[in-house]
């Protein structure tokens, strides 16, 4: 006798039928009707050679053959093997008691999202497990192989390009202001071009990147910033503008998102950038795991009351505002 895959599930209904030796109580355990059931014992009898089952002679039930009784145990124990695979399986879920999610992103989109997102981890409860979210640099042109490799669980990005292989969210559309602290000389208003361009500039950039695509604006009109500070990430931004009179550039939604911006103030650039959409990006193998789903659905809401800069009174009641309220989720895709 040869057993092909397809004929793999003959052997559940198999045990069940020993076991109860009742066709019609055995098809109400596997959740079959009776005659599928009855159609499957007999491929069962051509595979084995044997009638397995014949029908009682009080009536009640049926009665193995010699053959069937000779199959009972092993058959009884490659099920109960069976079922000790999807009982460990649970076990070492429930086990776990930390679960690692690596979190890769572009500068700008970690430092907007990282700290929205570790809030929700420890507000939220994940069936007692601890989560450590690790957070990493992506490599653009490599995401989808990172994903596939076990290296980023998450991505987040802003401006970023997507393989179309990966699921994502759109979180909301992102946009630069500039930044500067709160009793600046110039004053807190709108800078013109050529004011925007002679002022002193703090820029953060990747290592060999520029800082594109304010930089490629300017060019195109015929101008260029003055470039006094470069730094590898922001977290000293905020401290060189409030000590000197430079200024940044800076996404939104960081500034939103940090609550120690106090004494900065924010205003609007002289020249326009297309809107920036921020997005949480994933693997669809991921899709059906309860605990990835809790963490990728967190809505970030960019709520006005998160922006804890003081804003120029026109600011906060015009684009800005309309900015945040706007922030929210998308469509899956």
């Amino acid at each position: 006798m040869t057993l092909r895959p397809t004929d793999l599930s003959l052997l559940v209904s198999l045990d069940a039928l020993l076991e109860l030796k009742n066709v019609t109580h055995a098809a109400r355990r596997l959740h079959i009707s009776q005659p599928a059931l009855s159609s499957q014992l007999a491929r069962l009898r051509v595979l084995f050679d044997d009638p397995l089952l014949t029908p009682s002679d009080t009536g009640r039930g049926m009665v193995a053959t010699p053959k069937a009784v000779e199959l009972a145990a092993p058959l009884r124990e490659a099920m109960d093997k069976l079922k000790s695979i999807g009982r460990r399986r649970e076990e070492r879920k429930s086990a776990a008691s930390e679960v690692s999610f690596k979190i890769g992103g572009n500068t700008e989109a970690i430092a907007a999202l990282a700290a929205r997102l570790v809030r929700h981890a420890q507000r939220c409860e994940f069936d007692d497990v601890r989560l450590r979210l690790c957070f990493v640099r992506a490599q653009e042109p490599d995401l989808l192989a990172q994903f596939e490799n076990g290296e980023l669980d998450l991505l987040l990005g802003s401006s970023i390009q997507l393989p179309p292989a990966l699921r994502f969210r759109k979180l909301g559309d992102d946009r630069y202001v500039m930044v500067q602290r709160l009793r600046h000389p110039r004053g807190v208003h709108a800078p013109a071009l050529a004011e925007y361009c002679a002022l002193q500039h703090v820029v953060v950039s990747e290592p060999g990147q520029d800082g594109a695509p304010i930089d490629d604006c300017l060019l195109g009109r015929g101008h260029r910033r003055s470039v006094a500070v470069q730094l590898p990430h922001w977290s000293n931004v905020r401290d060189i503008l409030l000590e000197t009179d430079m200024v940044a550039t800076v996404p939104l939604s960081m500034l939103a998102a940090d609550p120690a911006s106090e004494g900065l103030a924010c205003c609007e650039l002289p020249f326009a950038l297309p809107p920036m959409p921020l997005v949480i990006a994933w693997h669809r193998r991921s899709d059906r795991d309860p605990l990835h789903r809790r963490l990728r659905e967190h809505r970030f809401g960019f709520d006005a009351d998160d922006a804890a800069v003081p804003l120029p009174r026109e600011t906060r009641a015009g684009a800005v505002e309309r900015l945040l309220a706007a922030a929210v989720p998308g469509a899956v895709q």
